[in-house]
């Protein structure tokens, strides 16, 4: 039943990232690099959309049988020159960083025209709970960092500014579940960004 549970979760989880990507980069074809891509599932299903997009991963973990080339880091220095990409994915990952500021000046330096921020809003410590809780419930055991570096809204606006990046869209707040559940889980903390590398 947990093993369900787990994977529904997910699947709706991805559904909502997937339509809220599309819904703020409707760029045609685009080189993009996926910032702590995980299994790749995520780009494929972006790419299955999108077949102009070229997607290549990056993470500190290379999953086996992913479906898109990954290349190893450090989780601090993008391996990658300067303007690599035209643009940089960071989904649901700088909060499982000690220091999201040193990856995001990382993600400008690599991207040509954009960078793409999915993650949470934590403006009370109520927030800061759940997002905790919630955190913690999907990733125990996996060996994934949890710092529970969750950002309130104007933090996330201040960071922006001081990496050089200028938010163009957002889409907020973004829902994974229906209806009651929605409310009580989702609430107002997921977003997504699109930021203009400047």
């Amino acid at each position: 039943m947990l093993r369900y549970l787990i994977s529904k979760t997910d699947a709706l989880r991805q559904n909502g990232i997937v339509e809220a990507i599309k819904g703020v980069l409707d760029d045609p074809a685009l080189s993009i690099l996926d910032v702590g891509c995980g299994h790749g599932l995520l780009a494929e299903r972006l790419m299955a959309d999108n077949p102009l997009w070229q997607i290549q991963g990056v993470d500190v973990v290379v999953q086996p049988e992913c479906p898109i080339p990954v290349t190893p880091y450090d989780g601090e220095q993008l391996p990658f020159p300067d303007k690599s990409f035209d643009a940089v994915f960071c989904v649901d990952m700088l909060h499982h960083t000690d220091d999201p500021r040193c990856l995001l000046r990382e993600a400008c330096r690599v991207a040509k025209k954009w960078v793409i921020v999915k993650d949470h809003i934590a403006d009370s410590r109520w927030d800061h709970g759940v997002l905790t809780f919630l955190d913690w419930t999907g990733n125990v055991g996996t060996g994934v960092p949890m710092p529970y570096n969750f950002l309130s809204s104007q933090q996330w606006k201040s960071l922006y500014d001081e990496v050089g990046l200028i938010e163009v869209e957002k889409r907020h707040p973004i829902r994974y579940w229906p209806g009651i559940i929605g409310h009580a889980l989702d609430r107002q903390f997921h977003f997504t960004s699109k930021l203009k590398v400047s």
